[in-house]
């Protein structure tokens, strides 16, 4: 493939001897031109400075020529690479050659490809690298430095000897008593933690810097630094003044030190952001942010002061080769996702010490319940491995896992160690109207894994009821309202895993009303079991009637139906009043019987006193 050099619009070609990144260089790769390299040859050299062809071609037709391939060539930069003030866009084949400092932005845009081959590139601060998703990052043999990296040494918050933090004071090198002054940096203070010499007392600190005086027979010595309670001690940088000769000031990542990580003083940085894919092979990155959202590898590369990488979710990270990691700026070099891919190869070596490998993190999770005020707690949690406090489920049946705090689940320790998170979520207690007898077990299912998703569904031993149906116990097409009513059957299942007490009542279809039941059924329904449930229906306002019958679900759920429920309709039937002619003749019947009845008897009585009558005239 051949390459030109062309110059950014309003851009002036470098000086004899001039920095070539001063000139803001774009080298473009043209594709279409690699057919004819002859072409793409003769417009670079018009470019630069006129044509080498012939001599016997005329200076006219030798101009124009030339006019004609740096306006195509210019045409062809312009589908590479576009530029906006500082910020270039890349949106082909684009290869860099020669050192350069990046003063800008660069986007790589999907179909874009950004080659850095052995050269040293520095991006100064705030600039950034953007490779979009669909773009292509390859740097080769190269070096990627920020302007101003890191030069202050942070602390891990121990307070013991073997592994707080400390510096070398070369003490050596002046042979007379000489102070030295520490300076914590900007938006930093020692207040509360102390300076510790071998052979002194403590020193107890206070502000932003602090002096120490030595004597003239003092040879190196560490000072050890602690800061209040538990927390990272911070040094910008140390000023030596020996009471003969200069002051010298030295960046505190200068000095020789233990138990320290990279300091950003200034909280100023480039960033490289991966969207895409790139790849960096037999390269050094210094200083820069990196965070992928696409695809990184790194092979046979230096990495100082540059961690941590963040590798965010469903991202991958793929570490290889002689890879290398030095003065992280946390306590680990790459801080990933739980659900990115990471891959740390055999001889990758990362900053050693207190600094781990890598720390897969997640983020905010969400325990979902069919029901609000559920109790729960996690057990194994976090790397200390403890119980946690008591957590609930809001109205919505949300839960936090830790109030929604940001947790680390994976550790790859500097040792090669790793430990992994093995969580559950202990069910403490789960209780709605159906399973508020205390000879009942709570729902949920006691202990669930505590899974690395974002939300974890807990739908464990709960029940789930289906009404099936609403039938009378005997074919009836019509009652008298004076009856004692009529019997009915409710039929209904629990197709869950946990059993539940369950109650129904019943309106009348046609009016809405409530009906008017013997008894307020219901019952215990186990897990699987389909029962049926016997009551009595009476006293309907309207002749032709029937009954709309419905689970009554618990007021705790989330939703009406979570647990199931739902209604059954039965058949309609003739309600009628005893007096109805045109009802049951079984009433009318028994009325004339027991007149007829009533007659008989009179007559009967009346007969019997004739009789004696009619007897006693005769004697």
């Amino acid at each position: 493939m051949s390459t030109v050099r062309m110059f950014r619009a309003n851009s002036t070609p470098p000086e004899e001897g001039k920095d070539i990144a001063d000139t803001s260089v774009i080298v473009v790769a043209i594709s279409s031109c690699e057919k004819n390299s002859r072409f793409t040859a003769h417009a670079a050299d018009c470019f630069i400075g006129g044509s080498t062809h012939d001599e016997d071609m005329s200076r006219t037709k030798s101009t124009l020529l030339c006019v004609l391939m740096v306006t195509s060539l210019f045409s062809v930069m312009s589908m590479s690479v576009a530029a906006d003030g500082e910020d270039i866009v890349i949106d082909s084949q684009v290869e860099w050659v020669g050192d350069r400092t990046l003063e800008g932005d660069v986007r790589i845009v999907a179909g874009g490809d950004l080659t850095i081959n052995a050269l040293n590139l520095v991006i100064s601060d705030d600039s950034q690298i953007i490779v979009d998703e669909g773009g292509m990052l390859n740097i080769l043999n190269s070096a990627v430095d920020a302007e101003n990296p890191p030069t202050g040494l942070a602390g891990y918050g121990y307070w013991d000897e073997v592994n707080r933090s400390a510096v070398l004071i070369p003490g050596s090198d002046y042979g007379v008593a000489f102070d030295a002054t520490f300076y914590a940096g900007e938006g930093n203070s020692f207040y509360g933690g102390q300076a510790i010499v071998d052979g002194w007392d403590p020193v107890d600190l206070n502000g932003s810097e602090f002096t120490l005086s030595f004597n003239d027979t003092t040879e190196d010595v560490w000072v050890g630094l602690v800061a209040y309670g538990h927390q990272s001690v911070r040094l910008a940088s140390v000023t030596l003044t020996p009471v003969v000769g200069s002051e010298a000031t030295h960046d505190a990542i200068d000095l020789e030190h233990r138990n320290m990580m990279a300091l950003d003083t200034d909280m100023q940085s480039c960033q490289i952001f991966i969207h895409g894919v790139a790849d960096i092979d037999d390269s050094s990155m210094l200083g820069c942010d990196v965070v992928v959202n696409g695809t990184l590898t790194i092979h046979s590369t230096s990495i100082e002061r540059t961690g941590p990488i963040f590798v965010n979710s469903e991202s991958e990270l793929i570490l290889s080769g002689d890879t290398t990691f030095a003065m992280s700026r946390d306590d680990h070099d790459v801080r990933a996702h739980a659900r990115a891919d990471l891959h740390w190869g055999e001889e990758v070596e990362g900053s050693g010490g207190h600094t781990d490998r890598w720390e897969r993190i997640i983020g905010a999770q969400q325990v979902h319940f069919d029901a609000a005020g559920v109790l729960f707690r996690i057990l194994n949690f976090g790397p200390l491995e403890i119980t946690s406090s008591t957590f609930f489920s809001d109205d919505s049946g949300i839960g936090l896992i830790d109030s929604g705090e940001t947790r680390t689940v994976e550790i790859g320790w500097a040792d090669g160690s790793v430990w992994t998170e093995s969580a559950e979520i202990e069910i403490v207690d789960y209780r709605t109207s159906w399973n508020m007898d205390i000879s009942m077990e709570s729902y949920g299912g006691g202990i669930v894994p505590l899974t690395w998703d974002d939300v974890i569904v807990i739908d464990a031993y709960t029940p789930f009821i289906d009404f099936v149906s609403v039938e009378f116990q005997q074919p009836t097409e019509s009652v008298s309202r004076s009856s004692g009513g009529v019997g009915l059957i409710a039929t209904i299942a629990n197709r869950g895993t946990a059993p539940a007490i369950v109650y129904f009542n019943c309106d009348v279809s046609e009016t809405g009303l409530s009906a008017q039941m013997t008894s307020f059924p219901g019952g215990l329904i186990e897990a699987g079991e389909e029962i049926e449930i016997q009551f009595s229906w009476k006293n309907s306002e309207i002749d032709l009637a029937s009954l709309t019958c419905e689970i009554l679900t618990p007021t705790q759920l989330v939703e009406d139906d979570s647990f199931g429920g739902g209604t059954a309709s039965s058949s309609q039937i003739t309600w009628f009043d005893a007096e109805d002619n045109d009802g049951s003749i079984i009433p009318i019947v028994a009325a004339i019987s027991l007149a007829v009845a009533g007659m008989a008897a009179l007559l009967l009585r009346i007969s019997k006193k004739s009789q004696d009558e009619e007897e006693d005239m005769l004697f």
